[in-house]
């Protein structure tokens, strides 16, 4: 068997969890990219001692740590040439999505994170997520290498963004999936169901997610889910906002104040996913962002990619309009057709209101990213000094 190179940029808490996992895949050679060596250097020969320890069939995995910078758009594109990852699993951000949670009462964290109409939803975020993928995306470009790319930084809106001009990721990965098992351990509970004859094709978007597992509440933004059990379509006789989202939060692998250490459920998602890719398994999982789309869909994934699979009875205009909505409820009222990122009114009243700023990026075209990035991040810190 060809041996399967993976690169991961960013290992963090997401990417640690991830590249153990991605290490214990049959011949796979597994690349670990951050800007700080030394973490890396040691997370890889953790990785390969886990390994030993754990995995007999495949004591000694590859793992190199590699230095890099996606800064840097000239020496990562010179890295991507040198590596060819069959996969690039890319975690890199310049502002965690947990960091802007952390440290700040439930309360307020809601106002700054959460969907509209409660919060301002990831809209001031974006920046953030933007200028490290956008760099990567060049970067493989540049490089003419064959790779798949599963983004977990802003999936739900980003792929949309970078799809205007052709830089789009084959997908992204966690966000409305990620309700998927504790929906199964919900169903097979309170309906007696067997979790192994069960299937859900989940269509929704990233703004759910926060509301529904830490309050059980959707609030209104729009989702469907198509519920089979042992091959038989049961989805009307199950309620989601009655009968499994008030359970959610019991379910739910994350506690109200997660951090970047309770993620261990988004990395299997993305190894998952790589797995998918990587082995050629052309099976159907949910997964966000596939074909430059905004939010979740049923997706069959394989060696060539990441497919949005609509059943009978659907349009993938109908699923796509789901999204839009979930997009508006992050607080994006639209994405131009050159990529331009606007933010919704209600957006703008409380980055304006909270942080006491005059918000100058309230739309953004990608390659303003860093200067966006650099306005509501000054704007974070300052606000976030009253709660220290």
């Amino acid at each position: 068997m060809k041996r399967k190179k993976v690169l991961i940029t960013g290992v963090g808490g997401v990417g640690v969890f991830a590249a153990h996992l991605i290490a214990k895949l049959p011949e796979v050679e597994l690349y670990l990219g951050r800007r700080g060596y030394d973490f890396i250097k040691h997370k890889a020969n953790g990785i390969m001692d886990s390994a030993y320890y754990m995995n007999p069939d495949n004591p000694y995995p590859t793992v190199v740590p590699v230095k890099m910078d996606l800064m840097d758009l000239e020496k990562t594109t010179e890295q991507l040439e040198e590596i060819q990852p069959d996969v690039i699993l890319h975690l890199a951000t310049l502002l965690a999505a947990q960091k802007i949670r952390e440290g700040l009462p439930v309360d307020v964290a809601k106002k700054i994170y959460d969907a509209n109409p409660v919060g301002t939803g990831l809209r001031p975020w974006a920046p953030g997520h933007t200028v490290l993928l956008l760099n990567l995306m060049k970067a493989v470009k540049a490089s003419g290498i064959e790779t798949k790319v599963v983004n977990g930084s802003g999936c739900d809106f980003l792929h949309l963004s970078f799809s205007k001009f052709g830089l789009e990721p084959t997908c992204g990965l966690g966000d409305f999936a990620l309700l998927e098992p504790g929906i199964k351990r919900i169903l097979a509970r309170t309906k007696g169901l067997d979790q192994t004859k069960l299937q859900l094709h989940m269509v929704g978007h990233h703004s759910l997610v926060m509301p529904i597992m830490f309050f059980g509440d959707s609030q209104g933004i729009p989702y469907k889910i198509r519920t089979i059990y042992d091959g038989e379509d049961i989805s009307d006789s199950i309620d989601y906002e009655k009968d499994v989202f008030p359970y959610m939060p019991e379910e739910s692998s994350w506690p109200p104040n997660a951090s970047s250490h309770d993620q261990e459920q988004t990395a299997a998602h993305a190894a998952r996913i790589v797995k998918a890719i990587l082995y050629d398994t052309n099976e159907i999982l949910n997964v966000p962002a596939p074909e430059g789309q905004p939010g979740c869909y049923p997706t069959r994934v394989g060696a060539f990619g990441a497919k949005i699979v609509v059943s009978e009875g659907e349009t993938l205009e109908e699923l796509v309009e789901i999204n839009v909505d979930g997009n508006i409820a992050e607080g994006f009222k639209e994405i131009r057709d050159d990529g331009t990122m606007v933010a919704t009114d209600r957006t703008v009243e409380l980055v304006e209101e909270i942080f006491g700023i005059d918000w100058k990026y309230k739309s953004f075209h990608p390659e303003e990213a860093f200067e966006a990035y650099k306005e509501i991040q000054e704007a974070y810190d300052n606000f976030a000094k009253q709660y220290k």
